[in-house]
């Protein structure tokens, strides 16, 4: 008797299943606007780059830095927006934006005591230069360095750094 009661239970309940049609869900305006591809990458958020080179031009000849100076290094905050570093013996900041290979650097101040070496100050103010006038970047293939560029002439080149555990 009781299997004659649950099949039509049974039944009664996968009609009423089938006959429900899935709504669709209303989304916010704002997805009207979400880009339909996605967003270009952005390699430099959140990274620590250390001064590698600065080229040769007809003012200045070309320097290699040497890996355990802190002459010049920069930290690309993961806001997307803040640069702090070094330039010289300089702490500098700056806000940067990065779309693409395009890169930009405004308002680069530098504060503190200048280097008691004018090599040093030499390499600071440089640095400073190549990240004013910044335009782009090129990494290479590997991604440990990167080529900061001014129009298609590189003007300085950084060696990626892990920053310290807990720090930046």
């Amino acid at each position: 008797m009781k299997a004659c009661i649950a099949l039509p239970l049974l039944f009664v309940a996968v009609t009423a299943m089938s006959a429900c049609e899935p709504q669709p869900i209303p989304l916010p305006e704002i997805w009207d606007t979400w880009p339909e591809t996605p967003e270009a990458p952005q390699p430099l958020l959140g990274t620590v780059w250390k001064l590698h080179d600065l080229p040769g031009n007809g003012e200045h000849t070309a320097v290699t830095v040497s890996p355990e100076s802190h002459v010049g290094f920069i930290i690309l905050e993961a806001d997307g927006q803040h640069l702090t570093g070094y330039a010289g013996c300089q702490p500098m900041t700056a806000l940067y934006r990065q779309q693409g290979t395009t890169l930009n650097v405004e308002g680069l101040v530098r504060t503190g005591s200048r280097c008691h070496k004018d090599s040093m100050d030499d390499i600071g103010d440089r640095f400073a230069t190549a990240l004013s006038t910044a335009t782009g970047f090129r990494m290479a293939t590997h991604d440990a360095l990167l080529h900061v560029l001014e129009g298609d002439t590189v003007t300085a080149t950084l060696i990626y750094r892990t920053p310290p555990k807990g720090h930046w």
